[in-house]
């Protein structure tokens, strides 16, 4: 680990002469939308950027004006057990003309799946893949390959398991510093194990209360520094009304609460828990409606057949903003997301969903610090917290928001402060060298 910490400095930075790379890796939803701000900073800075953006990331990046890389730029023909691979999985995995062409789709699955066969066996990658899906994958073999070829000064991820600890890795293997941004849980286990990139030398972490989780995972404190987390920008741009305009179109009462469940492409067994505690709920709260959203990587038809169990109290929402939902909204329904404290930004209360009933292994203790969110991990507590959301004056969703703004340092700044990591990682590097 470096250990040249001490604090950041507090003014402007200086564009640097002679470019060095960056190299960032990041998936799609709030992970790209937290890196994208750091990215475009340092790039002004004058840094070269590399991005591999994975699944949904790739949009977003373009249109920031980045090229990202793909598993298949680095796909040869030499890889026919992965391409194998690739295509089985992706005739099941693969979301047409959602996110990713099909033949990334298949590069990804294909290398991933190929390195976790030379991990773990034949044998031993079937039955990891049958346990936890695409997060038995590690693809620490894919990613140095990537190294090759970007030759980074220095790696930068959001909290992510697969690629993106398979670059921190990479990068402690090669000492490359490297930078973690922790966006709204601290640490992530599936199946046991831990996933997540809280081995990085640098973790920026949004908020005060996120040090004590940290802690628990071994992470010291002159590792973490406290930045916010440039996801939520936004939030000093954006009022805090209610907007009724979704409620009015979909012929909602004032008397109607609406829950917006966020899907997330996680297992059947967390799917059926939030599914079947909403199926619950609205048999306990004839006044309860659920708008379902389903996540970028999942195909709509994920969502008709959630709408199929909720009856008349589902409504769909396959062409609406994610905004305008959550302005709808009175609770936002979800697991591991940003897209939770995005609604609670804007005043919404959330309810989180989780498997383990180690809830703090999973990611911050929430609940001890706001009244905003609840956690569940049966179905009787979630229908119940569920069922029982009442609808909150103006006063009271701005008075949420102004409080989790101030603790979790949502003022506009936070891409500049993880840049300022970002350039000491760089120059721990460079005088680490000069030794």
């Amino acid at each position: 680990m470096n250990s040249d910490r001490g604090t950041l400095s507090q003014g402007p930075l200086t564009t640097i002469k002679q470019a060095q790379r960056i190299f960032a890796v990041c998936y799609g939803g709030g992970h790209v939308l937290m890196l994208i701000p750091v990215l475009e900073q340092l790039r002004s800075l004058g840094y070269e950027i590399h991005v591999l953006g994975l699944t949904a990331a790739g949009i977003p990046l373009k249109e920031a004006g980045f090229e990202p890389l793909g598993f298949l730029d680095f796909l040869t023909d030499a890889d026919t057990r992965a391409i194998a691979h690739g295509k089985r999985l992706a005739e099941k995995m693969h979301c047409d003309g959602k996110v990713v062409s099909l033949e990334e789709s298949i590069a990804y699955l294909g290398l991933s799946y190929a390195d976790l066969e030379d991990q773990l066996g034949i044998e031993g990658a079937r039955a990891e893949f049958e346990r936890l899906g695409r997060q038995a994958f590690l693809p620490v073999s894919i990613l140095r390959r990537v190294f090759d070829r970007v030759q980074p000064d220095v790696v930068i991820t959001t909290s992510s398991p697969r690629a993106e600890l398979a670059a921190v890795k990479v990068a402690a293997e090669r000492n490359i510093p490297s930078v973690g941004m922790i966006d709204l849980f601290g640490g992530q286990v599936i199946g046991g194990r831990l996933l997540t990139d809280i081995l990085s030398d640098y973790v920026c972490i949004p908020f005060e209360g996120t040090i004590p989780v940290l802690e628990d995972w071994n992470v010291t404190r002159d590792q973490m520094v406290i930045t916010g987390n440039p996801n939520f920008n936004w939030v000093t741009k954006v009022p805090a009304v209610q907007d009724r305009s979704w409620r009015e179109r979909h012929h909602l009462k004032e008397t109607d609460i609406l829950a917006l469940y966020a899907m997330q492409p996680e297992t059947r067994a967390y799917c059926d828990l939030v599914e079947d505690s909403l199926v619950l709920a609205v048999q306990q709260n004839p006044d309860l409606k659920v708008a379902v959203r389903a996540h970028p990587c999942q195909p709509d038809s994920d969502a008709r057949l959630v709408l199929e169990r909720l009856g008349d109290a589902g409504l769909p929402t396959f062409s609406d903003s994610l905004s305008e939902l959550i302005y709808a909204c009175d609770v936002l329904v979800t697991g591991n997301s940003t897209v939770a404290l995005e609604a609670v930004l804007l005043g919404r209360k959330a309810a989180l969903f989780y498997i383990n009933e180690d809830l703090q292994a999973h990611g911050l203790p929430l609940h001890l610090y706001y009244d905003w969110v609840t956690f569940s991990t049966t179905v009787a507590t979630g229908a119940r917290a569920i069922s029982q959301v009442t609808s909150d004056t103006i006063a009271d969703q701005q008075q949420r928001r102004a409080k989790v703004c101030e603790d979790w340092h949502c003022d506009g700044k936070s891409h500049i402060r993880i840049a300022e990591v970002v350039v000491k990682a760089i120059k721990s590097k460079q005088n680490r060298n000069a030794a």
